[in-house]
């Protein structure tokens, strides 16, 4: 069963109360707050949506979608061939990509867990791995990197 959107928000709140709510309707709901993995103090968005039936038109339903706002992420040295490892094109916004947090292919996120307990915590860990990663030229984080249409 799903969790509902003051759902998501309460335990978003009780968890991460420097998370502010960007908008919320009874499908959707999209947060900002800043995280600090390990050096550095990222500002990150989330959206999620329900979906919703209006009856002439569908909403759909997406997975959290989490993106960095600030700083903006960069690839290892300036070196645009060495692509930032674990990454999905976001097609509305292409300077912001969306963060592979986990494989929907393995079913290891759905509608009824909290995105608080979920999402933010991986988030963190992506961003960690993110800095090892620009330090190294290695992905910690482990996992399948996802296949991006151009």
């Amino acid at each position: 069963m799903s969790l509902a959107i003051d759902e998501q928000i309460r335990y978003m709140q009780d968890i991460w109360p420097h998370f502010a709510v960007l908008g919320k309707t009874r499908w959707l709901v999209g947060w900002e707050g800043r995280v600090r993995p390990i050096c550095q103090t990222y500002l990150v968005r989330v959206w999620y949506s329900l979906g919703f039936n209006l009856g002439w038109a569908r909403i759909r339903r997406f997975d959290p979608a989490v993106t960095v706002i600030d700083p903006v992420l960069r690839p290892r040295r300036n070196n645009t061939r060495d692509p930032i490892p674990h990454l999905y094109r976001n097609v509305s916004n292409p300077s912001r990509p969306i963060l592979c947090l986990f494989d929907p292919e393995d079913n290891e996120w759905h509608s009824g867990l909290a995105i608080a307990q979920t999402t933010i915590p991986w988030a963190i860990d992506w961003l960690a791995c993110y800095e090892g990663w620009l330090a190294t030229g290695k992905w910690t984080g482990g996992g399948r990197h996802p296949v991006i249409a151009s």
